[in-house]
């Protein structure tokens, strides 16, 4: 299962939230994470790998291969893009960046994929849409309590379903209750709070849900409703399919 955060803003969250709900699902099932913002990517700082070449820049460019990239934290698995201004000199390049995730696809139960916030030609939101599969299942809006946040916030979900992208739904961010956003936004999942102290993680680097704080809270109950209500059928559904696959190979080994 592939699961894609994304707003056609910056600055809403969507490292935070999509690293700290991988950090916390990798208890609960072989996880992946996967920062694509190969130019102001910034997980490197939340696991505490900034000083690493392994990076997925290297890999795009040619210069490793996957295996290199892949680092430990704990449960999960991250792959990281470079902070460094070296990442201006990668190679863009997207086939190879849609292979790297159908590949390690089969390696993991859950793909979280923290998406730059571009929507420029070439984007990886849209690289996969001529195929018969695309680079994420399901997406999770990351928005921001502000007007600017709320407006690009709707503009983001019809993007998505322009493109035929299923949503779970939206991330209220940084809460600070500027914006009566129940009448404006739908599909509201969670709403998480401003928190200063969430500034920590990138200094200590580790992920927030590691902290005892009202945003760690409520990020920790959405990572949970998350992997109960979507998470388990969905790889219930893929390991049932998975194993049937399996047994039909085997049967066509014993025929031959």
């Amino acid at each position: 299962m592939r699961i894609g955060f994304y707003n056609i803003q910056g600055g809403t969250g969507k490292t935070t939230i999509s690293g700290n709900i991988a950090y916390y699902l990798s208890s609960k099932a072989k996880t992946l994470y996967i920062d694509c913002d190969i130019y102001a990517g910034t997980s490197s700082l939340l696991f505490g790998f900034e000083d690493t070449p392994y990076t997925l820049n290297s890999y795009l460019s040619g210069n490793l291969d996957i295996t290199d990239i892949i680092h430990n934290y704990d449960d999960l698995d991250v792959i990281i893009s470079d902070t460094s201004p070296n990442s201006f000199n990668t190679d863009l390049n997207q086939r190879r960046m849609v292979d790297l995730i159908y590949e390690l696809n089969n390696k993991y139960d859950i793909i979280i994929i923290d998406l730059p916030p571009n929507i420029v030609e070439g984007s990886l939101l849209f690289s996969s849409l001529n195929l018969d599969e695309k680079i994420v299942n399901k997406m999770i809006v990351i928005g921001e309590d502000s007007i600017p946040g709320v407006i690009n916030t709707i503009k983001t979900k019809e993007l998505l379903y322009a493109i035929d992208i299923d949503c779970i739904g939206v991330v209220l961010n940084k809460n600070r209750n500027i914006v009566e956003f129940e009448g404006i936004l739908e599909d509201i999942i969670a709403v998480l709070p401003y928190e200063i102290t969430v500034e920590d993680q990138w200094i200590k680097g580790e992920p927030i849900v590691l902290s005892r704080n009202k945003f760690s809270k409520e990020l920790s109950n959405l990572a949970e409703d998350l992997a109960e209500i979507y998470i388990k059928k969905d790889l219930a559904s893929t390991r049932a399919l998975k194993v049937a696959k399996d047994l039909k190979d085997n049967k066509s080994n014993i025929k031959k």
